[in-house]
């Protein structure tokens, strides 16, 4: 039996690890379910609205750096931050859920830990 779990997890852990997508279930305030990484996005929901999301977002991008584009009416902020191009979209799901997705590339290559600082800090900025 224990042998038999052991394998199933080597074989789902290698899946993951080749697709370059794992899902993580995390707690706190506002979240819903958790997040997903991608090799350059992180994504989650929240039970926040849209609009406090955005405004959320916006406050967070200004402060770290320079807000490109946006438009609240298509829930798109794009910024550059520490030399990055960021993309932040904020998705309203259903009444009670929205998703915040944050992108984040330097020179066309992926820059995860940006966008997970990114993330982190507009959840935070929400619990304020």
């Amino acid at each position: 039996m224990k042998k038999g779990f052991f394998s199933l997890l080597l074989v789902v852990s290698l899946c993951m690890s080749f697709s370059g997508c794992w899902f993580l279930v995390i707690g706190g305030a506002g979240a819903l379910g958790g997040y997903a990484v991608t090799r350059d996005t992180f994504e989650g929901v929240t039970s926040k609205g849209q609009d406090e999301l955005f405004s959320a977002a916006t406050k967070v991008l200004s402060i770290m750096g320079t807000i490109v584009d946006e438009r609240p009416k298509d829930g798109v902020i794009v910024a550059t931050v520490y030399g990055n191009h960021v993309v932040v979209n904020v998705i309203q799901v259903n009444l009670t859920t929205t998703k915040l997705r944050v992108k984040a590339r330097k020179d066309m290559l992926p820059s995860l830990s940006v966008a997970q600082d990114i993330y982190t800090k507009i959840m935070n900025q929400l619990e304020q």
